[in-house]
């Protein structure tokens, strides 16, 4: 029995439960849609606790729905980086052409003859389920670490179709429109003049924003709500020329300003704030969509027939595509394979579905009530089949790393270089950068991986294979300098594996102001610089005690790392010690308080 809520309450707690449902995910390490399928099903269908749709209405459950498509597709569309494109192999290339087009027509057969679903729906939902999810693929690839090429593949597969994919599925619902309606002239005037108002639309849009951008008509700090304002009346301007052109017209929005923006750093606060808004919309709408389900509705769809869609998509029809589009090319047959069956579709394909669901059942075709259900069987199964197998059939097919979590050193300098060499004899992967040199000759001098090019753009850091690389300490001369890099690498390798050198502050009233968020992130110990570290390690080396020895760490020593027997490596931040074991051996600077001492007093060494 559904609960009556206030809709403030009801929406409120959609949103809550969307996030905390990503939160969650993260934390015990599932695929987030997984997580929000078990929550949306559990108050929805399960325990008949709410039906949003019901409680919402029609009218405004599919606004809210049809909004958030359009800015989840401009987000989508604005992030391909057109720089990148030509870099791409052959095996991309044909995979994003030939093989979307065969998974296209595959697809549509599939859902005709499997499922039943007229052949209007088929077409339109199988250019959907082209989408590879980047929200569900990234995760995966970055758990299992797998070979560059197949990295590369299949990221840029997820990249680059997740705006194509509902695209595709636009184009086909406008081409049965004009066939069920006739091929008068008047529908056809009505499809070119909405077709063209949406690209004048998308297209001056784009123009215009970055016109108010460059002539500073617009404030920094308003730059992203006036983006979001543009995505909303682009959106609802060209819907109500044509009816759904909205959602071209915000994909030609996004597509204009990649190519515009060219990664700027002015348009990085506004990008930051459309990824979250993503994120947040995705969460909810995802459980939106799930709870608003039905038992009944799912008691019909959730048959043989559709496990046999399931199989045939994944056993059948990816492998098929996949191995036929990259025939001849750079990619060996066994990472040809694996790609081949690695293909789970995210949270978009059910939030679009629900979108073109609803444009079925207004145009009152047959088994349209389907679409949803249908879509969130699918994507759940793939989720769950391909979340959980793809790091062990990696292993499996020899396709993933096997060595321990790596360490990025942002800084080539005596202590640094130090501190590598004791990694690197441990067998832990070690990439020296270093910005503020112009190269990096004693790490090479010493065997040491080095990152030539610049670490903090994202464009260098995509085009470099940094999968076996988990944890990143920034460790240069320049306080400030370290902390723009903290600022931009804790956003690709995450807050709790990022550090940075204390900065160079002798007073303990200066080292206390320093801002809390950072100070959990300050290495080994505050009361010792840059300056201290490399005058120590120029004199003594770096000791290694085993973990079982060390009631021997005296106060006088600073501790720097602990590797246990797998190889993991814990760096000490100011705020936490190192939690080591009986196990493993514990990295330390011997008597360093005492040599810097010892310096100060003028003693020497």
């Amino acid at each position: 029995m559904n609960i009556e809520l206030p809709l403030m309450l009801l929406i409120v707690i959609f949103i809550s439960l969307g996030i905390l449902s990503q939160w969650l995910a993260a934390t015990i390490k599932w695929p987030p849609i997984v997580v929000m399928s078990i929550a949306g099903l559990l108050i929805g269908p399960g325990f008949q606790l709410v039906n949003p749709q019901e409680m919402m209405g029609s009218e405004l459950f599919s606004t809210i729905v049809s909004l958030a498509v359009a800015i989840i597709l401009f987000e989508g569309s604005s992030n391909l980086d057109y720089r990148e494109l030509p870099g791409v192999s052959k095996a991309v290339t044909r995979i994003i052409t030939i093989g979307a087009v065969l998974a296209w027509l595959l697809g549509t057969l599939a859902m005709y003859l499997i499922l039943g679903f007229p052949l209007s729906i088929s077409f339109v939902m199988a250019g959907l389920f082209i989408v590879t999810g980047p929200t569900v693929i990234q995760p995966l690839l970055k758990q299992a670490k797998v070979k560059n090429s197949v990295n590369s593949i299949l990221r840029w597969e997820s990249i680059i179709l997740d705006p194509v994919g509902p695209l595709f599925a636009l184009f086909a619902f406008y081409m049965f429109q004009i066939i069920n309606q006739g091929f008068g002239i008047g529908y056809l005037m009505n499809y070119i003049i909405g077709f063209a108002v949406a690209f004048i639309l998308g297209y001056g849009a784009s123009y215009l924003f970055r016109w108010l951008i460059k002539k500073d008509f617009i404030p920094q700090n308003l730059m992203a709500p006036v983006q979001f304002i543009f995505i909303l009346l682009i959106f609802s301007i060209s819907h109500n020329v044509l009816h759904e052109s909205g959602l071209l017209a915000v994909t030609i929005f996004g597509l204009v300003m990649a190519r515009l923006k060219n990664q700027s750093l002015i348009y990085k606060e506004s990008d930051h704030f459309i990824e979250e808004m993503t994120l947040i919309l995705l969460s909810t709408v995802f459980i939106l969509i799930t709870s608003s389900l039905t038992r009944q509705v799912l008691g019909e769809v959730l048959n043989w027939q559709l496990v046999l869609f399931c199989i045939a998509m994944i056993v059948i029809i990816r492998p098929l595509y996949i191995l036929l589009a990259t025939i001849k090319t750079e990619i060996p047959f066994k990472e040809r394979a694996f790609i081949s069956f690695v293909a789970p579709r995210g949270i978009v394909a059910l939030a679009v579905a629900e979108f073109f669901a609803g444009l079925f059942i207004s145009e009152e075709v047959r088994m349209a009530d389907f679409i949803v259900p249908v879509t969130f069987g699918f994507v759940f199964v793939t989720v769950v089949i391909y979340g959980f197998s793809f790091k062990p059939l990696s292993k499996w097919m020899k396709l993933s790393s096997t060595s321990p979590p790596g360490v990025i050193i942002l800084g080539e300098n005596l202590f640094s270089l130090a501190l590598a060499k004791k990694l690197d004899s441990h067998g832990i992967p070690v990439l020296i950068s270093d910005l503020l040199n112009s190269e990096t000759k004693k790490a090479q001098e010493y065997g040491l991986e080095t990152f030539e090019g610049n670490l903090l753009s994202r464009e260098e850091r995509v085009r470099t294979d940094l999968t076996k690389y988990s944890q990143c300490l920034i460790m240069t001369r320049s306080y400030t300098f370290n902390h723009l890099a903290f600022n931009e690498l804790s956003q690709e390798f995450g807050l709790r594996n990022v550090g940075m050198l204390p900065p160079p502050f002798e007073s303990e009233k200066s080292r206390k102001n320093i801002e809390q968020v950072i100070k959990h992130h300050i290495l080994f110990d505050d009361r010792f610089t840059y300056y201290w570290f490399s005058q120590f390690v120029d004199k003594h080396e770096i000791t290694e005690v085993d973990a079982a020895e060390a009631d021997s760490i005296t106060e006088d020593d600073i501790i720097l790392y602990h590797i246990d027997d797998n190889k993991n490596t814990t760096f000490k931040t100011i705020t936490d010690d190192v939690d080591y074991t009986t196990s493993g051996v514990v990295g330390l600077l011997k008597g360093a308080h005492k040599f810097k001492e010892d310096k100060k007093n003028g003693n020497g060494a």
